[in-house]
């Protein structure tokens, strides 16, 4: 049966049909225009002279002679020659005719699959290089996880992670070395395992209640101290930051942990230390106040024997140098702190003191007061202290001599952080010259002008309605 033209150019592929030589007899409008071929140059020449090679044509008509043969029909790939554009990759079957057949021809319908071919050479080789990717990547993982549990492995701290359910995900070696578990025993247990009984209802709902909290991490020691329990069951202190990350939609919980009990034993040994040495300074300032005081009891002793008022004063100034530094010793012991002295309610009992030495005098004399909250320590006590007594001495002494009242004022205070500022006034009869304090030979003033120095402090005579020493010194840090 014959069919028209327009039914083989009606079909979507390629189609030939040749005869028993295999000479093409039709080709549809598809083959030509793929192949760029007009229909004479094709029509009854062997197909494979058209479109294979010379080296391949054996090759070609062998797939022909499969088609002789049941099921009568074949199927192959192989490139053709395009009149125009070169060599084409085409899939081709090859339907023949059964030997009892009319007439004997065969029909060859062919697909060019060269971008189908090309797609997947390239899918090929993207695969491939996808494959090196994951591959290499692979490797990066592994080696950034040897990296990551070399690190939490040479960490002497314990680092344990638990999952939202608080089951151990992950332990490292600090944590075995701390607990005493391998890392197989304790994966996938809950978190309890490690916690004292008391502890773990509570503990449970702490990380609980971090997990709805907004911090990423916190120190768990902020809820007071925590314990940890070992595989043998003994318990141990210590201390843990906590951190939170979500991971995948889960939220993961990672602990480092650091037992503290050795640190705990040396801070509770240093205490007692600290304690016992805190006993005995203070026993020593006591002692110290105790001999002074007794020295003061001798030299009124002696004076009792003394009718000779020159020798009289004397004895009582240099009392009235033991008392001021028996009173700093007083002090200190008294103090809550034994490195510095309340140096404002120390100049208060001081002069009160003085005051009472002075009877006659100190009852004309109205005692001011302009004191701030200064502690000092006992290498700068010290000396202040005697040169405070020195001058609130001399003004009682000679300051208001032949009149019926004054006013003595005791300031203290720290303009600077660094510097302690220190003034005795009188409004008394003055000092017939300032340059006295330089120049006099008196104990008292000398004692002045080298405790100063030894301050290395700077002083400054006011002679305006009175006398006034102002005194600035170094403050230690």
């Amino acid at each position: 049966m014959e069919f028209p033209t327009e039914f083989y150019d009606a079909i979507d592929a390629i189609l030939l049909v040749l005869d028993s030589e295999g000479r093409i007899q039709r080709v549809n409008r598809n083959c030509l225009e793929a192949a760029g071929y007009a229909e004479d140059e094709v029509l009854g020449r062997p197909i494979w002279e058209v479109f294979f090679r010379p080296s391949e044509q054996s090759l070609v008509m062998g797939f022909f002679e499969e088609a002789r043969t049941p099921p009568f029909r074949t199927t192959h790939e192989h490139p053709w020659q395009i009149h125009q554009e070169g060599t084409r990759r085409v899939s081709f079957t090859i339907a023949g005719c059964p030997p009892s057949a009319d007439a004997e021809f065969w029909v060859v319908t062919a697909l060019d699959v060269t971008g189908l071919r090309q797609t997947e050479s390239e899918l090929w080789s993207y695969r491939i290089k996808l494959e090196e990717m994951v591959e290499q990547r692979t490797d990066e993982l592994q080696v950034s996880q040897k990296r990551f549990s070399g690190i939490l492995d040479t960490a002497e701290d314990g680092v344990i992670s638990v999952g939202s359910d608080q089951n151990i995900i992950l332990f490292n070696r600090g944590a075995e070395r701390i607990f005493g578990y391998t890392s197989d025993e304790v994966l996938g247990q809950p978190l309890s395992l490690l916690l004292p009984r008391r502890f773990q209802q509570g503990h449970e709902k702490l990380v609980a209640g971090f997990g709805r909290s907004g911090p990423a991490s916190q120190s768990m020691s902020d809820r007071g101290e925590i314990y940890g329990r070992r595989k043998d069951g003994t318990e141990f202190d210590a201390e843990a930051n906590i951190s939170q990350l979500e991971v995948g939609g889960e939220k993961i919980f990672t602990a480092i942990l650091r037992d503290i009990t050795e640190r705990k034993e040396m801070e509770r040994q240093v205490r007692e230390s600290l304690h016992e040495k805190e006993v005995l300074l203070r026993e020593i300032h006591h002692r110290v106040k105790n001999n002074l005081q007794v020295i003061s009891s001798l030299f009124t002793l002696q004076s009792r024997n003394v009718k000779d008022e020159t020798i009289l004063n004397i004895l009582k100034d240099s009392q009235h140098r033991i008392q001021s530094m028996a009173l700093i010793h007083e002090k200190i012991y008294q103090s809550d702190s034994l490195v510095r002295v309340p140096f404002d309610q120390y100049i208060r009992e001081l002069s009160m003191d003085i005051m009472q030495s002075y009877q006659t005098v100190a009852a004309h004399v109205n005692l001011r007061f302009e004191l701030e909250a200064v502690k000092l320590d006992i290498d700068t006590a010290i000396p202040c202290a005697l040169i405070l007594n020195e001058l609130i001495s001399n003004s009682l002494k000679h300051a208001f001599s032949g009149r019926d009242s004054g006013t003595l004022t005791l300031c203290l205070s720290c303009p600077e952080p660094t510097k302690l500022c220190v003034a005795v006034c009188d409004d008394g009869v003055g000092l017939p010259d300032e340059s006295l304090l330089q120049t006099s030979k008196s104990l008292g003033l000398r004692l002045v002008r080298i405790l100063t120095q030894q301050l290395t402090g700077e002083v400054r005579v006011l002679l305006e309605s009175g006398t006034c020493f102002e005194f600035q010194f170094p403050l230690k840090a």
